[in-house]
């Protein structure tokens, strides 16, 4: 793995992982002891429930344009294009190429700041490398070498290459072209079931519908589960289930700053923009988050008698593993050394469950106003 740290991709990516605070199973290794969660508490001492019957939420309408039929299709035509290299030309910027490149640091190779013949494909313009590479790149003929004079940034995250002058010799081996296959008959045929122009658009129409429609009943539901977050009061968290929230997600987090070979405060630093005191309040808000939303989920099962049977469990595991992408059993557990029950987690898994259920009931018990009724109810009182 080359030593070009995508500095703004990877950025974005950590830091949006670093703010999430909600109640949604991650396939981690949880371990697989189970207790009912919570089982020691009178709840009722921690938070009051709000309104979570008849919450009003707005009905998204979905629909699909011939306009957007059509992205689809180009979309498709995109994914099934094959790169070839084209060993002549010149970069500019937004080509994808493929370069060799050797990384020195007062002349002398540094770890893990080459490719080795092998080479790697970038885009320039996007790659995330350090200030100054894909601009260096761009204007370079297919065959040319070139030595880059660059400078990591001050805070790169590792001592050695922190704030230091390094040069790399860079050859650009090709310029990387997509050839897009024709839409016609032939393509459809080798892509789907379909035996004409006509049917095909017919099937992406519906799918595209699909996917907008279960995107608009999840944000139907994250719509409804706020609210009822909303009307609820916290009165008091219990520590002890608050610092185990923190333990296992800055657990997680060491695991990905080793990933990155780099110590957690210095992880966090670099890819999230935090010092150590920004940390620890975002880790309490993000416990503190995690918590509220566990008592009111479970406080409302209580109260409504709902739980998840023997067989709703074995039924939802076996859904979502199948969603997940697994189905050979001996295959998983060869791989990771666990059952995927054990991996994911018990506890993770009968909360996700759970949650999924409490919020069905509130939906089945929601009012649900089409999205045209609540603009001419806004309308009437401005």
């Amino acid at each position: 793995m080359d030593e070009m740290i995508r500095m703004n991709s990877g950025k974005r990516k950590v830091t949006a992982l670093l703010v999430l605070s909600c109640l949604t199973l991650s396939l981690a290794a949880c371990g697989n002891s189970y207790e009912v969660p919570y089982s020691d508490y009178d709840l009722s001492e921690y938070v009051t429930l709000g309104d979570y019957k008849g919450v009003q939420v707005t009905e998204t309408k979905v629909s699909v344009t011939p306009e957007e039929v059509q992205a689809e299709i180009q979309k498709r035509l995109t994914a099934a294009g094959k790169q070839v290299e084209k060993t002549e030309g010149t970069a500019a910027e937004g080509d994808s190429v493929k370069l060799i490149y050797v990384g020195k640091l007062d002349g002398v190779p540094f770890e893990n700041g080459s490719t080795g013949d092998e080479g790697t494909t970038i885009t320039l313009g996007s790659s995330g490398y350090i200030d100054g590479f894909d601009a260096g790149v761009v204007g370079m003929k297919v065959g040319q070498m070139k030595t880059l004079h660059l400078t990591f940034p001050e805070d790169y995250g590792k001592d050695e290459l922190n704030g230091q002058n390094v040069d790399f010799d860079v050859t650009l081996g090709a310029i990387m072209v997509t050839e897009t296959p024709t839409y016609d008959l032939a393509f459809v045929k080798a892509n789907s079931s379909e035996t004409s122009l006509a049917d095909y658009e017919k099937s992406v129409k519906k799918e595209l519908y699909k996917t907008k429609q279960e995107s608009a009943e999840e944000e139907t539901k994250n719509q409804l589960w706020a609210s009822i977050m909303d009307n609820a009061k916290v009165l008091k968290y219990p520590e002890k289930e608050v610092q185990a929230a923190k333990d296992t997600n800055e657990e997680y987090y060491e695991n990905y700053a080793k990933q990155y070979n780099m110590e957690l405060k210095d992880f966090v630093k670099q890819y999230a923009g935090m010092d150590e005191k920004a940390y620890a309040d975002y880790q309490q808000q993000y416990a503190e988050a995690i918590i509220s939303q566990e008592m009111v989920m479970y406080s409302i099962a209580k109260a409504e008698g709902i739980s998840i049977s023997d067989k709703e469990y074995k039924e939802k595991l076996a859904a979502f593993k199948a969603d997940q992408g697994v189905t050979d059993d001996k295959a998983f557990k060869d791989q990771y050394g666990q059952s995927f029950e054990e991996y994911a987690g018990k506890d993770n898994l009968m909360k996700s469950f759970l949650l999924e259920k409490v919020i069905q009931f509130a939906l089945d018990n929601a009012k649900v106003v089409p999205a045209e009724q609540n603009a001419d109810a806004a309308n009437t009182q401005a």
